[in-house]
């Protein structure tokens, strides 16, 4: 047996010019003549294994030939005569690991002696080894040193092939291996313009649709227009799941596999939408990601090769796309990178078709929402003109539908009520405001409306909410009346009382001051107050919430103020010996305020801190020019637990109290409502903080504002 490395190097051989051998001449003369009917590379390959077969009086022949991958494109098997051979598992073993592999590698010939003792040379698992002596000689096919084929004869008899039949042989594929390299090129040329046409037509097929299904059956159809495989199919991925879900099949058994669920995680096609890598299975019984049990088990067909790719879209797998059991025997390379080219022109046609079916799903939500629900509800462009109503907004205004639309906003309005300009609705922002409109019958009604700009049928508009606050408005008009009602009621009586016990004081004659009838007379005096300054303060929320501007305004001093805080205050102190300290700055200039009103906020403040404190600790009433000078900055701040961030805003509020562990919740919530109310009606601020040693503190500012008619006569 003589082996390639005492073979002579032919890399240089490419022609048969020189001492041509009348078998190089006759080759040559063949494949010219069948180049004149053009660059048949099935012809071609066939002639010359014919040729050689014939001449060499061998059993059989083969020729392979490859591409710059060295990946094989084309094969020819010739016994009697010419026919394809399958470039299945086998032909790709022998390629990997056998001879013709071999022959490829090095470019150089081989001999081979006895194929049932040689080790290169792998044996079809059907071929027995028989009396008949076997001998193979196999050789490249060199274009520019490049090896881009390989030939292999085999003879069942005696003699055996020797190495003159060797070089013969490559002096034979030296000639042939031009010719075959230039049909190979035509060929792959020729391929590619078919692909490209193939490529243009699907992508006008699949992007003339937004229809996912049509796009689908679409892409079906193309891939097997060159694939030729028994079985193609789509999956996508379920997006609460994230399985792939096979959406549509063609070939076998396609009825069975439509519906099929794969976890990511599971099978060829799970492991190509999780890595997003597209993938090519020669064979499946030797690849450890193929699972018979989810896709074989549920047809009835067996799956013996694939090709598998991710359809993906701006860096999402939006499912996989495969071909299984080509016809010719395997896939190629070529082949999953059509099916790779087909998935991205499907992509994009995919992921519209499917945002494409999620709008209609939400506009028509949208609609059902829109016409069904509570609220009226008017759409208008962003002029105002009305384009869109639904029923309830019709029964609000008592107008029909026809009647309404192409009005402006402002015409369902009454004259003179308040009432958003539609430019300043601006962005994605939600603007309420109160206002009354008219209705059909020449009704008033109250109306609070949620007005803001948004996208409807791909175009910007305006949604106006109307909610008919009238009956709402009407009590509570009853309800302020019958609370100022109440309250000035009270005044007078409650004035009565503590006169009374005004008088009462001076009438008892002189007695120990620890007396039981003293202590008493002093708490009905304090509570007395206290009511009366609640009273106050109620009057003065309805007051100010009804916008009725500050009237009796006078210059206060600070410092006196404070005082008066300290003493109004002081008897609580000391029952809860509790510790009140002023920090005021020096030179404090005099606030030009309604000086009984901001007397209570500090009042309120200070009681207020006085229910979470404990004996022993302190409170600190502050007050400084604030940074700018413009005004004063109060602060009222205590040793307590503090305010939890969550209430900071809510304390503000009426009948709003702090409820957490160990805090006193007596009272109505009305305290800081009003010291709110009373602050900003002096065109101030307030709010709530940590104080600097810990508990709460809270500010407030009031500005420098003295008119300058002050004092004139």
């Amino acid at each position: 047996m003589i082996h390639s490395p005492d073979m002579p190097d032919l890399s240089g051989i490419e022609t048969g010019n020189g001492d041509a051998h009348p078998l190089t001449l006759t080759i040559a003369n063949v494949l010219r003549h069948i180049e004149k009917d053009g660059l048949d590379i099935n012809r071609i390959m066939d002639a010359a294994v014919e040729t050689a077969v014939r001449h060499f009086d061998a059993y059989d022949g083969s020729l392979i030939v490859i591409n710059e991958a060295q990946q094989i494109e084309h094969t020819c098997y010739f016994q009697e005569e010419p026919h394809r051979q399958k470039p299945d598992v086998f032909l790709q073993d022998v390629m990997r690991e056998g001879v013709a592999g071999w022959v490829i590698r090095k470019r150089r010939p081989y001999l081979v002696t006895d194929i049932f003792t040689d080790k290169q040379w792998l044996k079809r698992p059907e071929l027995r080894a028989n009396n008949a002596t076997q001998s193979a000689i196999c050789v490249p096919l060199l274009t520019h040193g490049r090896a881009t084929g390989v030939l292999t004869l085999h003879r069942q008899n005696t003699p055996r092939f020797q190495k003159e039949d060797l070089d013969l042989l490559a002096r034979f594929a030296a000639e042939a291996a031009s010719h075959v390299e230039n049909a190979r090129l035509f060929a792959a040329a020729q391929r590619q313009l078919q692909i490209a046409a193939l490529l243009n037509e699907a992508s006008r097929a699949i992007n003339s649709s937004l229809d996912l299904n049509e796009i689908m059956k679409s892409l079906l159809l193309q891939m097997n227009e060159f694939l030729n495989a028994e079985a193609v199919s789509i999956a996508l991925v379920d997006e609460q799941s994230k399985e792939l879900v096979y959406q549509i099949a063609a070939g076998v058994g396609e009825n069975e596999i439509r519906g099929l669920r794969i976890p990511s995680n599971q099978g060829v096609s799970g492991w190509v939408m999780e890595h997003c890598q597209p993938v090519l299975v020669s064979d499946t019984s030797r690849d450890p990601r193929f699972q018979p049990s989810l896709g074989d088990k549920r047809t009835g067909f067996p799956t013996r090769a694939m090709i598998c790719a991710p359809i993906q879209f701006k860096g999402d797998v939006l499912g996989t796309i495969q071909a299984i059991n080509p016809s010719d025997g395997s896939f190629m390379e070529q082949d999953l990178n059509l099916l790779m080219n087909l998935a991205n022109i499907a992509s994009t046609a995919i992921a519209n078709a499917k945002q494409f079916a999620r709008t209609q799903a939400a506009e028509a939500q949208y609609a059902s929402l829109f016409q069904d629900t509570i609220n009226p509800i008017i759409l208008t462009d962003l002029a105002g003109y009305i384009t869109q109503v639904n029923r309830r907004a019709t029964q609000l205004f008592r107008f029909k539908r026809d009647e309404l639309l192409g009005k402006h906003i402002s015409q369902l309005h009454a004259p003179g009520a308040d009432l958003l300009e539609a430019s300043t609705i601006q962005n994605d922002a939600v603007k309420v405001f109160t206002s009354k409109i008219v209705a059909h019958d020449g009704q008033t009604l109250s109306v609070e409306v949620y007005a803001r700009r948004t996208l409807f049928e791909q175009s910007e508009i305006l949604q106006w909410i109307f909610h008919d606050i009238s009956k709402h408005v009407e009590l509570e008009e009853m309800r302020r009346d019958l609370t100022a009602m109440l309250f000035h009621d009270l005044q007078s009586p409650l004035g009565n009382v503590i006169s009374s016990l005004e008088l009462l004081s001076y009438e008892i004659p002189p007695m120990d001051p620890g007396s039981p009838l003293l202590y008493m007379l002093d708490i009905a005096k304090r509570s007395s107050e206290r009511l009366q300054t609640l009273v106050r303060s109620l009057l003065d929320i309805n007051r100010l919430e009804a916008g009725i501007p500050i009237m009796e305004r006078v210059l206060v001093d600070i410092y006196d103020l404070v005082d008066e805080v300290r003493e109004i205050e002081r008897p609580n102190f000391e029952q809860r010996r509790v510790a009140f300290v002023e920090a005021l700055a020096p030179a404090l200039p005099d606030l030009y305020v309604e000086e009984d009103m901001i007397r209570r906020v500090l009042v309120n403040l200070v009681g207020n801190a006085l229910k979470y404190s404990m004996e022993g600790q302190q409170i600190t009433v502050a007050a400084e020019l604030t940074e700018d000078q413009g005004g004063v900055l109060f602060s009222v701040s205590d040793q307590g637990m503090g305010i939890p961030v969550e209430f900071r805003q809510s304390i503000f509020e009426k009948f709003e109290r702090v409820r957490h562990s160990g805090a006193d919740s007596k009272g109505l919530g009305l305290g800081l409502a009003f010291c709110r109310l009373a602050v900003e009606a002096h065109d101030g601020r307030i709010w709530a903080e940590d104080a600097p040693g810990g508990g709460a503190c809270f500010r407030f500012t009031i500005p420098f504002r003295v008119p300058d008619d002050f004092g004139k006569p």
